[in-house]
Order: structure tokens, then C-alpha cells, then sequence
């Protein structure tokens, strides 16, 4: 079950993946589609668990838990804990089990609210942050981010190319360009930025990856 519209390319890239990426998170992955709950691509997943055993980071913020499937892969691929930020109280009830389940979750410190109040408030640096939450509100999470990440650390972002949307392969549609116009600036500031070295990736939704300098 897909939540994104995707074009040739991707679904090429798709072609050559097998159905669980992740087989052993299969349940969790069938159990988010179950209830509704929007999840990376096969692309996504499988680009996430390298980069995440590339990094090998030991420290993460996850910004968009959801039932913890982009969490457990990234735990599953490294001994990192993780701090990871939702605000949908039922999913991270999900998440708290799902996580407990596969054994991590004694490495797993869950936030629970609004990512725009709690990034401000979080403390120390994070040798990997996986932002996944509302593409809206990428532009303003930015500076934040940045600050929380070391010489070296690694800000992965899902969602930048809107399904295609931002490349202009697909129309926008009048309810979605006030998104739309705020990842364009995001895009904007991260790939200028000149703390960082970005790549933007027709992953799956569109992926962002940074390394700061």
C-alpha cells in the first residue's frame, strides 16, 4: 500500500527491492498500513538502514515516530539510542510496544507533543537526525537541526520532493502550495547552507541527505 504518488524511476528502484526490505519488521510495517499510518518506501527504508550502518551514529533524533518503523530500523542497524518526537498519542502507544518487542527499547527515549516546542528544547548533539515529520514545518525545524549536530553528523530528511510536486512533474494543487512553498524554501536553505553539504535524492517522496562541515 503506497501513500505517495510515484513516477517511473521510482518504481523501477522498487522493482529491485524485495516487499520487506527489513523482513523481520514486516509486522510492524503491516500493522502501520492496517491503521493508516504513512511509512517510508521500500527505497526509503532500504536508503535509511545504509546510511544508518554507514554513520554508525550513537546518538539519534527521530523527528516523526509513528509506529516505529523508521526507529527500529535505524536501532536494528546500529547500538545508537534514540530520541524520537510525535505527537499522535495512539501511534506512540504502537510504537512503545513495537519497540519493546524487538528488544530496544530500554535505548528509546519517547517525546510526546508538538516537534516545533520540543526541538528547542532538547539538549546536546546528535550524530544522525531522521526528520519525518510535517513537511510544512521543515523550514523552521532547520536551524534548530543544525545546531544539534556535531562536525561530521548527518541530517536525513524524507518527503522534500512532495511526490514529485516540487520538481514540477506533478501539479500542485491550491490546498497544498502553502506546503509546497514552505519545502521550497527548506530546500533552499539546506542545500545554501553553508555548514552543511546536502544532496537531494529522488528517493521514494524525495529524500535530503546533509552532512555537516
Amino acid at each position: 500500500m503506497s501513500y505517495y504518488e510515484y513516477g517511473k524511476t521510482e518504481e523501477y528502484l522498487l522493482s529491485l527491492l524485495p516487499e520487506y526490505v527489513v523482513p523481520k519488521l514486516a509486522p510492524v510495517l503491516k500493522e502501520a498500513q492496517k491503521f493508516g499510518v504513512p511509512t517510508l518506501s521500500n527505497t526509503g527504508a532500504r536508503f535509511l538502514e545504509l546510511v544508518t550502518m554507514l554513520k554508525k551514529p550513537k546518538r539519534i533524533l527521530e523527528i516523526g515516530t509513528a509506529t516505529g518503523y523508521s526507529g527500529l530500523i535505524m536501532l536494528l542497524s546500529c547500538n545508537a539510542k534514540l530520541c524520537t518526537i510525535d505527537f499522535d498519542a495512539a501511534a506512540l502507544d504502537r510504537a512503545r510496544r513495537n519497540f519493546d518487542d524487538y528488544g530496544v527499547g530500554r535505548r528509546v527515549q519517547i517525546l510526546e507533543g508538538d516537534a516545533s516546542e520540543i526541538i528547542p528544547l532538547v539538549e546536546g548533539k546528535f550524530d544522525m537526525i531522521f526528520l519525518d515529520g510535517p513537511k510544512g514545518r521543515y523550514y523552521e525545524f532547520l536551524p534548530y537541526l543544525i545546531d544539534l549536530l556535531p562536525s561530521g553528523g548527518v541530517l536525513l530528511c524524507d518527503n522534500v520532493l512532495y511526490s514529485e510536486r516540487m520538481t514540477g512533474e506533478r501539479e500542485v494543487p491550491k490546498s497544498k502550495q502553502t506546503i509546497a512553498d514552505r519545502l521550497a524554501i527548506f530546500i533552499d536553505n539546506v542545500t545554501t547552507d553553508s555548514r552543511l553539504v546536502t544532496s537531494v535524492l529522488p528517493i521514494g517522496d524525495g529524500m535530503s541527505i546533509s552532512v555537516k562541515r
